[in-house]
């Protein structure tokens, strides 16, 4: 943004469900000191982001907040981050008004778009430079089962019930094969995609739901056996509300298909590379989504 100052204060509230106090964030000392911004609630204007929660929360706020840094700059726009409250998804804070923006994962994109309308302004593109990923599913090295169909009558650990590579492709895959949950023995969710390997590696499931590169880097240690990789489906991305006019939400757009995080721009970004976005990012359409959509939509994840 022109003639704004170089140190950043990001003011971000946590609310949680029983009326917590707001808790002010100061990450002006944690930024790249070369590379922040002061936006105050005061100046910060009215375009709010929201985020899926990925790391540890101010980690998490510390890289979106300097890609908005550096958008602001690239747009002349003025944008504050918001973290949703506790029991809201940012799916929630766009469909009701109170987030327009959202730097999200596919599940909360879906699910945002089902609800109010939310579109697909550009998704990421991972370390290989492709703007697609993919779901594995893993068993025990020495399991006797060879292909999805074994899987009938056997344990499942699944990653979240809103993960995408966790969930929601390896329903896709199972259905795919004939199976549905009630094929299954039993069943479970897990937190996180290191969580459902280790229900895996233990012996505790017979099978598990898993992000591609985590996948492979197991069964190269020899702890885990790719049973199945899906086919590769578009990736987590930035989103624009229904609220958001065409033209601001085009600028977004065009600016943030210019960001070279390895290149030029690396010095403006934190730790960028922890993102799903590490090579910055592709174009987008709505349609492209469509096998996952109706998937989400059957398993129930698109309930309003």
């Amino acid at each position: 943004m022109r003639g704004m100052p170089w140190q950043i204060f990001l003011v971000f509230v946590l609310v949680a469900c029983q009326r917590e106090p707001a808790i002010p964030v100061r990450l002006s000392e944690s930024l790249l000191p070369s590379t922040a911004l002061r936006v105050s609630l005061e100046e910060d204007g009215p375009w709010i982001w929201g985020f899926d929660r990925r790391l540890e929360p101010k980690e998490d706020i510390r890289m979106n907040a300097s890609l908005l840094r550096w958008l602001e700059r690239q747009t002349g726009l003025r944008f504050r981050l918001r973290m949703a409250p506790r029991g809201q998804s940012v799916a929630d804070e766009i469909c009701a008004g109170r987030v327009h923006f959202g730097i999200v994962g596919t599940v909360t994109y879906l699910q945002a778009y089902h609800r109010c309308g939310a579109r697909i302004l550009v998704r990421g593109r991972n370390r290989e430079g492709q703007d697609t990923y993919r779901a594995a599913i893993v068993v025990p090295p020495d399991s006797p089962i060879r292909d999805l169909a074994d899987l009938r009558g056997r344990s499942f650990a699944f990653g979240s019930p809103n993960s995408t590579q966790g969930h929601l492709i390896p329903r896709l895959m199972l259905q795919r094969a004939g199976l549905t949950l009630h094929d299954l023995r039993a069943y479970a969710f897990h937190d996180s995609h290191a969580a459902t390997a280790n229900a895996v590696i233990s012996g505790r499931y017979d099978a598990g739901g898993l992000q591609d590169t985590l996948a492979l880097a197991l069964a190269e240690r020899g702890l885990v056996r790719i049973l199945a990789l899906s086919e590769p489906y578009p990736s987590s991305g930035i989103i624009a509300g229904p609220g958001v006019p065409e033209k601001t939400a085009q600028m977004v757009r065009e600016a943030l298909l210019t960001l070279d995080p390895v290149g030029r721009d690396r010095a403006f970004l934190y730790h960028w590379e922890r993102s799903e976005m590490p090579l910055g990012f592709a174009p987008a359409r709505d349609e492209e989504y469509a096998d996952l959509y109706w998937i989400a939509r059957e398993i129930g994840l698109l309930e309003p």
